[in-house]
């Protein structure tokens, strides 16, 4: 299934939203039927496929493969494309790529992975533990499964075994002496290793940090420019809590209780800080400074401080140009460029009288002021970008919740229909009942009580 989401924005509205396209059943999942079903979509619906400005998907090769994949075969169609790699989807395998070079990470998964399986395919052992949380007043959280393809999969279970830590530890501890059970022995062994511990609670402050990155990424309308800012604010955040002297770093409250209570020659933290090291470096390297260079002319930040007078031209011209082709008017290189000039200090202007804040502000404001019309066409292109495939994501979720178990012959052009339906009510906009109604009967021939 091809999964496709619009964001657009109605020609009298300056704020953008992103909509559900269609969802439609391939062939073959191969570049090519790919773009010959977006093709095909974009022809149906009698959509212009030169006002496509961004693609934004997954990592996937047959998606964002350098030379054959459905981006680089629709930018020989569509000169002017940006491909865009899901933020979300970056973050989650510069964890995974950190994860993977640190042997404790990975003896850290086999207990996560363990202690799940033992307690999701036994219902007497989770009973066992209910009843053990009620004599020691302690609540229990479900223990959650490592999924390679859940964003927020490993922050979950390492929060779940942090949750249920004591009644955990208190629990194995007893199916080990009474029981010999091997597998609770191996688990009390990890749980009453104070190094492990140590980890294992600066391992979940981490991956909250992180956690509530994924959170901003799934942002509805989350735009390319918010997108970066959020990454590259997280990674200097980092870099300056844990990557400092070892005396100078900020350990939470939390991780400080548990190293107090260990012995001196547990309080190493080397392999955590390694883990954070080759975090910060995966993402620096899948969020680079320099990746909005061009348009970095409409950077808040930047308008915000002192800006010479030739900031941005250079940018700005090689916008106008390598957009050239979908700019309405004829001769409105030129004009952009001047008009760029006057826009940067209304904007900076507004920003110090605090009339706009945020990147969506910005554009809002240029989009109304007519002296801007000209610029305000790259500034309306830089808003469509979007910086997250999660609206694709939540649509699988969407089409999974139709399509269930006892709905399994339902076809696709049905399923499309009630996506729709259900996507417009989702996103409180009114439904035309009686349309539908007269849809459905002239569809086909059908038969009459």
């Amino acid at each position: 299934m091809l999964v496709l989401y619009i964001k657009y924005r109605e020609e009298n509205n300056v704020n953008h939203k992103t909509v559900f396209g269609s969802i439609i059943q391939l062939t073959a999942c191969t570049a090519q039927d790919i773009v010959q079903t977006i093709t095909q979509f974009y022809t149906n619906h009698e959509l212009d496929m030169q006002k496509m400005v961004m693609l934004t998907s997954d990592g996937a090769s047959v998606m964002l493969g350098k030379h054959n994949g459905v981006g680089a075969l629709l930018k020989r169609q569509i000169p002017h494309l940006t491909e865009q790699h899901c933020v979300a989807h970056r973050e989650d395998l510069g964890i995974d790529e950190s994860w993977k070079d640190i042997p404790l990470m990975c003896d850290v998964e086999t207990l996560l992975r363990t202690v799940y399986s033992t307690f999701s395919r036994s219902t007497v052992k989770r009973g066992k533990l209910e009843d053990l949380a009620k004599i020691l007043d302690e609540d229990t959280l479900s223990f959650r499964p490592l999924n390679e393809v859940r964003w927020l999969s490993r922050y979950q279970a390492v929060n779940a075994v942090l949750r249920n830590y004591t009644v955990l530890e208190e629990y194995c501890k007893r199916e080990s002496s009474d029981n010999r059970d091997p597998v609770a022995n191996y688990c009390y062994k990890k749980l009453t290793d104070s190094k492990f511990k140590v980890t294992l609670t600066a391992l979940g402050d981490v991956l909250g940090e992180l956690s509530h990155l994924c959170l901003s990424f799934q942002r509805r309308n989350l735009t390319v420019m918010e997108g970066h800012c959020f990454a590259r604010a997280k990674l200097e955040k980092m870099r300056s809590q844990y990557l400092t002297k070892e005396k100078d770093v900020k350990w939470s409250d939390r991780v400080k209780e548990v190293m107090r209570a260990s012995s001196a020659d547990t309080k190493n933290t080397g392999e955590i800080t390694r883990f954070i090291r080759k975090l910060c470096d995966h993402l620096d390297a899948r969020f680079p400074e320099d990746e909005l260079k061009e348009w970095s002319a409409f950077d808040i930040e930047a308008l915000s401080s002192d800006i010479s007078f030739e900031y941005g031209a250079a940018d700005i011209a090689t916008l106008a140009k390598k957009y050239e082709a979908i700019l309405h008017h004829p001769h409105s290189v030129e004009v952009i460029n001047s008009e760029y000039t006057e826009f940067k200090y209304i904007m900076r202007q507004k920003l110090k009288h605090g009339s706009i804040s945020t990147f969506s502000d910005l554009v809002a404001a240029t989009l109304k002021c007519e002296e801007l019309k000209h610029i305000s066409q790259l500034v309306d292109i830089c808003a469509t970008f979007q910086a997250s495939s999660a609206d694709c994501e939540r649509g699988f979720s969407l089409m999974n919740r139709i399509k269930t178990a006892s709905r399994n012959r339902l076809e696709v052009g049905h399923l499309d229909q009630l996506m729709h339906i259900k996507s417009k009510l989702q996103a409180d906009e009114a439904i035309n009942l009686d349309n539908m109604y007269n849809h459905w009967k002239l569809e086909k021939d059908r038969r009459k009580n």
